[in-house]
């Protein structure tokens, strides 16, 4: 009887693990930040709109630049970026978006920060041609909805070079 009861028990305590460990991560942070995160990036699309923008940045951002040798920066270097871009482009779309939670780097149990991989489109303003550029992004939100911590990772360089205007004296009509 003893023995049965003990098979019982072990049996019992496996069963909870296995539950428990397949139990879907609570997502509703997550979805909620996604959100955030969709408003965020079109404040980007054309019309732009820089003052939606600017209130959903926290004082304590830390942002990974896309710019070659600025790595993480914060507030007013991120307005300066975001101006910008919003300025000198037009046309401009987010297409292809696939978004995803995020995870804690130690645990990879979902944090409730968002990914998102997707494609931009525009033109630029001052030469009329167009780009497109693939991206990844990351966001994660405080309690208030404004963004403490955001990467852009995309060729920011190859999309300026691409809509650059042409050479002085180069012939691009053939």
């Amino acid at each position: 009887v003893k023995q049965h009861k003990m098979k019982k028990a072990i049996f019992f305590c496996a069963a909870l693990v296995l539950v428990a460990c397949n139990q879907a991560p609570d997502l509703s942070f997550y979805k909620t930040n996604q959100a955030l995160a969709e408003k965020f990036l079109d404040t980007y699309v054309s019309p732009t709109d820089y003052d939606g923008f600017t209130t959903m940045i926290a004082d304590e951002i830390q942002h990974q630049s896309p710019m070659y040798g600025q790595g993480v920066v914060g507030k007013e270097a991120v307005f300066g970026q975001a101006n910008f871009y919003m300025n000198n482009f037009s046309d401009v779309t987010f297409n292809n978006a696939v978004w995803l939670p995020g995870v804690d780097n130690e645990t990879l149990v979902p944090d409730g920060s968002v990914r998102v991989y997707g494609t931009w489109k525009g033109v630029s303003n001052a030469t009329g041609k167009s780009f497109s550029v693939d991206s990844y992004h990351y966001f994660l939100f405080n309690e208030d909805g404004k963004l403490v911590q955001s990467g852009d990772f995309f060729d920011a360089t190859g999309m300026i070079m691409a809509v650059a205007p042409d050479p002085v004296g180069e012939n691009t009509e053939e």
